[in-house]
C-alpha cells in the first residue's frame, strides 16, 4: 500500500520507490485504528484517554436515549487500548536494519524538574506547561544504526518513553520524545543521538491536568518492533532524589 497525499504532485517522488530504484523510509503519523473503532465511539467524545463515553455508541439505530453508552478505547498511539491495523511509527524499507545501544545512562535525577515545575508556578500561577525555554535535556542516548540488507537507505529513528504504570491513572502507553532520520549505506552503521527533554518525565494528571514529576522505572525504546526494522531498549531509574543525595 502507498499512501499519496497529493498524486499529481508527488508522481515523480513516488515512481522511484514503485521501481525499486529508492528504498521508502517513511513512518506512519498516526495510528490506522480497526473498523470496529467506529462503533466504539462518538465522534463527539473528544477524550484521549480510555474509558466510559458519555455518548451513545454509534451502531445503535435507536434514540439516542434508548441507546448504550459507548466506551472510549483512547485515541493516539499514547492511548488506544486496542490492538491497531498499522501503529503509529510503523514503517517499511527495501533493506533490513539493526539498532545497538552503545550509551545509555541508568539512573536520571528529577530534582530539576521539580525545581522547574515550581519556579514556573510561582512565576506565572500555571501548573500545567513549563517554560519549555528551561527544559533542557534529561538524558543523552547513543544508538548504532546498522544496515545489514544490501540497498541503501534512510531510516527514522524513533525514541519513546515508557513510563512506570503505563496505562494506569491516566498516564500514556508510551510517548515520542525523538527522531532522526539518517542515511546509511549496506553494511555501513551510523550514530544517532536522542534527547529526552525534561519536561518528558512531567505528566498530567486526570483530574485538573496540572504537571508533576513521575519517579519509577521507565523504558526507553528506540524504533518499532517489526520485522526487519531496528528495536532496542532499555531500562531508565528516574528518582526524586539529586546527585549529591545519591552519592
Amino acid at each position: 500500500m502507498l499512501h499519496l497525499g497529493q498524486p499529481s504532485v508527488q508522481t515523480a517522488g513516488a515512481l522511484p520507490i514503485i521501481f525499486g530504484t529508492q528504498s521508502p523510509a517513511g513512518r506512519t503519523i498516526q495510528t490506522v485504528y480497526p473498523a470496529a473503532y467506529g462503533d466504539m465511539i462518538s465522534i463527539f467524545d473528544f477524550n484521549m484517554r480510555p474509558g466510559p463515553s458519555v455518548w451513545p455508541r454509534p451502531d445503535c439505530k435507536g434514540s439516542p436515549a434508548s441507546c448504550p453508552r459507548g466506551t472510549n478505547p483512547g485515541r493516539t498511539y499514547r492511548f488506544y487500548t486496542g490492538k491497531p491495523v498499522v501503529e503509529f511509527g510503523y514503517g517499511l524499507s527495501y533493506t533490513t536494519f539493526q539498532y545497538t545501544l552503545v550509551s545509555a545512562p541508568s539512573t536520571l535525577s528529577l530534582a530539576p524538574l521539580t525545581k522547574l515545575l515550581q519556579d514556573t508556578h510561582e512565576r506565572t500561577g500555571a501548573k500545567h506547561f513549563p517554560r519549555l525555554a528551561n527544559a533542557a535535556h534529561a538524558a543523552m542516548y547513543l544508538v548504532n544504526v546498522t544496515n545489514t540488507g544490501s540497498v541503501a537507505a534512510d531510516d527514522a529513528v524513533l525514541g519513546f518513553l515508557t513510563p512506570p504504570g503505563a496505562g494506569v491513572g491516566g498516564l500514556p502507553l508510551k510517548q515520542l520524545f525523538g527522531f532522526e532520520r539518517v542515511h546509511v549505506k549496506p553494511g555501513e552503521t551510523v550514530q544517532v543521538y536522542l534527547y529526552p527533554a525534561l519536561t518528558d518525565f512531567a505528566f498530567a494528571a486526570a483530574a485538573d491536568g496540572a504537571r508533576a514529576p513521575l519517579a519509577g522505572t521507565y523504558t526507553v525504546s528506540f524504533g518499532v518492533a517489526a520485522p526487519g526494522m531496528g528495536f532496542v531498549e532499555a531500562p531508565l531509574e528516574a528518582t526524586m532524589a539529586t546527585v549529591a543525595e545519591e552519592a
